[in-house]
């Protein structure tokens, strides 16, 4: 699910709960009078007053936070607010500021989908923290790239940033705030769930609703209902998955205002009904999906998918028009999604990865310059780093190289005509060792095999040793010890090499499949899912799917 709404708005539990109270009476003043107010109004015109006076003794630092406490209560304004802290505090090192304004600007625009924006502020953010030795603000810019990072698809990244986060909350029961720890575990259970790390996501949304619960946050508990039945989904346990989709949208309904999320419910609640076998109610929810996917463009890769579904539906109706309506829309977000992923992953990498990196960089400097050992190898370990580097270079060249020559093969290989079948089964019997089993039982066995293949049956649905011993009418210790001696393989390569075979001819004759997904694409030739697909595309060919149609296309 996408966590769209989750930029967490750390501000507000910053200075309401005092945390980076500096012993400055006006400032205590502030924070106790607008704890004790309900009314936003009557909280407005407080800090306003404060606002007036900070102004009139040119007190820098209390005119910051009269701000920020206007910017919290008057969304309106709330970036006129945060302009006027960062252009009093930028040129300052307060300890809070200008950090916290960055922080905070990052969120709105975040929220606004302004990605690329958010991200130069977040990074401004961290960059004045570190300057400031303000390690929570540092973390909780870092959590929110993690947030970008997750969008751009780097997840194995932004889980490690989540993690690191949710490690200085714990081990610093100073930092703790639960408003903060909740939405943490929420973004980990999401990140887990796309990594397929499948138990861990089960103990941190076991965790997360406790913690919810425990703490009445109703808007992330929803959040986590519905992570809760994607797992359950991912789980083959459908009928809960449905119970926990349909709760926790009903309650996204009361509490949010993103149609993602309630398009995110509809994908998986259509996918567990499908899977049921209900295809009424199957379609009802991906059209729903589909619905919100066209009004808002919001594009969420987990959930693309959707028209794979409706194509086939369209199809099954004998709808052209509807077939082609859901292709176009789909090929218009997935067009959409490129770039926007293309887009901020360039970005991350060249301003936040990049500074990130300096950063190191001159850290390790400065350790070299105290150290004397370190000083007087400086250039051994420049030319070391050059040596690495063009190590680096030259094995991606080389990669590169070789995909391109086995991507040729490939091509060369698919070209070549067929052998006749009958040919190669009497070759098969005439070179082949005895295997104790009946030559006229082998020659038949064989021929079923060809046939098999023949009519391409491996596509059709998805066999085990048994049931396709029992459909080719033997037993399977015999189709097991054939195949392992006449095919040179065992049954699971078997199987898997016929569909590579035939997922290349496809991919090769046929342009429309190449517009597929990856996960379509599986299963037109039999596999279950896009990632065993890729796996063992790369095993048989040396390239991965994704690398194969891009250079066909071409």
């Amino acid at each position: 699910m996408k966590i769209k709404n989750l930029s967490i708005i750390y501000v507000i539990i910053l200075l309401l709960t005092g945390e980076f109270v500096i012993a400055q009476d006006n400032y205590i003043e502030l924070i106790n009078l607008i704890r004790k107010e309900k009314v936003d109004s009557l909280k407005i015109k407080i800090a306003q007053t404060h606002l007036n006076s900070a102004i009139y003794k040119s007190d820098t630092l209390n005119m910051a936070n009269a701000y920020l406490f206007l910017s919290l209560y008057q969304p309106s304004k709330n970036v006129a607010y945060i302009d006027s802290v960062i252009s009093i505090t930028k040129d300052k090192n307060y300890f809070r500021f200008p950090s916290v304004s960055y922080l905070q600007k990052g969120v709105v625009k975040y929220e606004l989908g302004q990605y690329i924006e958010a991200l130069e502020l977040y990074i401004k953010a961290s960059e004045a923290a570190k300057k400031s030795g303000n390690d929570k603000i540092y973390l909780l810019a870092k959590f929110n790239i993690g947030l970008l990072k997750n969008m751009s698809g780097d997840r194995k990244e932004a889980l490690t940033i989540f993690n690191e986060y949710i490690n200085f909350i714990e081990q610093k029961p100073e930092h703790h705030d639960q408003f903060n720890y909740n939405r943490v575990l929420f973004a980990l259970a999401d990140s887990y769930i796309h990594t397929k790390e499948l138990e861990l996501a089960k103990t941190t949304i076991d965790k997360g609703i406790n913690e919810t619960l425990k703490t009445n946050d109703s808007t992330v508990y929803s959040y986590i209902l519905v992570t809760s039945g994607i797992h359950q989904y991912l789980l083959n346990n459908y009928s809960k998955a449905i119970d926990s989709l349909q709760k926790g949208k009903k309650l996204i309904l009361k509490f949010d205002d993103s149609e993602t999320r309630i398009a995110t419910c509809d994908y998986y609640i259509g996918r567990s009904y499908k899977d049921l076998g209900d295809e009424e109610k199957s379609i009802f929810h991906f059209k729903k999906a589909d619905t919100i996917l066209r009004k808002t463009k919001d594009v969420i890769p987990d959930i693309i998918n959707v028209y794979d579904y409706l194509r086939v539906y369209a199809k099954s109706e004998n709808n052209f028009e509807l077939q082609l309506e859901y292709i176009n829309t789909q090929l218009e977000l997935d067009s959409i999604r490129h770039a926007n992923q293309v887009n901020l992953t360039r970005n991350i990498t060249k301003k936040y990865d990049a500074a990130e990196l300096k950063s190191e960089k001159e850290k390790l400097i400065k350790q070299f310059e105290k150290d004397t050992f370190l000083k007087n190898n400086t250039i051994n370990f420049l030319i070391t780093l050059s040596i690495i580097l063009v190590l680096i270079a030259i094995y991606g060249f080389r990669k590169s190289y070789l995909n391109k020559i086995r991507f040729q093969k490939l091509l060369k290989e698919q070209k070549q005509p067929k052998t006749d079948q009958s040919e190669l089964i009497n070759e098969d019997l005439s070179k082949r060792p005895d295997i104790d089993i009946p030559t006229d039982v082998i020659e038949a066995i064989l021929k079923k095999l060809h046939d098999f293949e023949d009519k391409k049956q491996f596509a059709k649905k998805h066999y085990t040793l048994n049931s396709l011993a029992k459909e080719l009418q033997t037993n399977s210790a015999y189709l097991s010890k054939i195949i392992n001696v006449y095919k040179n393989v065992n049954f699971a390569n078997y199987l898997n090499n016929l569909r590579i075979d035939f997922a290349v001819d496809q991919l090769s004759t046929n342009k429309s499949l190449r517009s597929y997904t990856i996960q379509a694409i599986a299963e037109e030739v039999g596999f279950k899912n896009a990632q065993s697909f890729s796996s063992a595309f790369h095993k048989k060919t040396g390239i991965y799917p994704s690398y194969f149609i891009k250079h066909i296309k071409s």
